[in-house]
């Protein structure tokens, strides 16, 4: 799993989910992240897909958004914040966070999120605060492929932490075309002292 992780190796997901995870444990997980697997967001349905669901192509459908409280979950010992677009007071999403995953294997992804930074396809995104981070392509049937970073930052023992993710239009390769943008945020933040206190790198 950490080579796959690390130079984002789809062949190795495809198997991961087919053979080890299955349909069922993958669409309730991704349910509980609030990502559609498959469309109708069935267990039935992913089966047709499975290979490919795993590793986020096929019919799989997630936001930005989304994606951003993914990596908020694995930074928050897999507790999952239900995220927010109001702050003030008229703000309805006020229900704690959610455990999604147990601490240790939320700390383990967290591990191997920042060796993709540190030696694989996110690369780019080194170079300021210790980003944790995951590459991605999302593939468009008439157009070049979108390309995706997602993460946070610092890395390790910190009181302040963001996450983030970037889609970058028909950017075909994350690695390239987003995870730059990761460090560019995530070093603007932590010169606003929106974060910091990092401990491990």
């Amino acid at each position: 799993m950490e080579r796959g992780l690390v130079v984002s190796c789809n062949a190795y997901f495809a198997q991961l989910g087919t053979y080890d995870v299955g349909a069922q444990q993958l669409s309730e997980t991704a349910k509980l992240l609030g990502i559609n697997a498959s469309s109708p967001n069935t267990p039935e349905q992913l089966r047709k897909s499975l290979s490919q669901a795993a590793y986020g192509q096929g019919q799989a459908v997630a936001s930005p958004f989304q994606m951003a409280r993914v990596a908020a979950t694995v930074a928050n010992a897999g507790m999952m914040p239900e995220g927010r677009w109001i702050t003030d007071e008229t703000n309805s999403r006020t229900n704690p966070p959610a455990a999604v995953l147990p601490a240790a294997q939320s700390q383990l992804l967290a591990k191997l999120m920042r060796e993709v930074v540190t030696s694989g396809t996110g690369r780019a995104a080194a170079g300021g605060m210790p980003v944790a981070g995951k590459t991605g392509t999302a593939e468009l049937a008439d157009a070049p492929s979108h390309a995706w970073f997602i993460g946070f930052a610092p890395y390790g023992s910190a009181p302040k932490k963001i996450a983030f993710s970037i889609l970058v239009e028909n950017g075909v390769y994350g690695g390239t075309a987003a995870a730059p943008a990761g460090l560019e945020i995530t070093n603007a933040a932590a010169a606003l002292g929106l974060i910091g206190g990092a401990t491990q790198k």
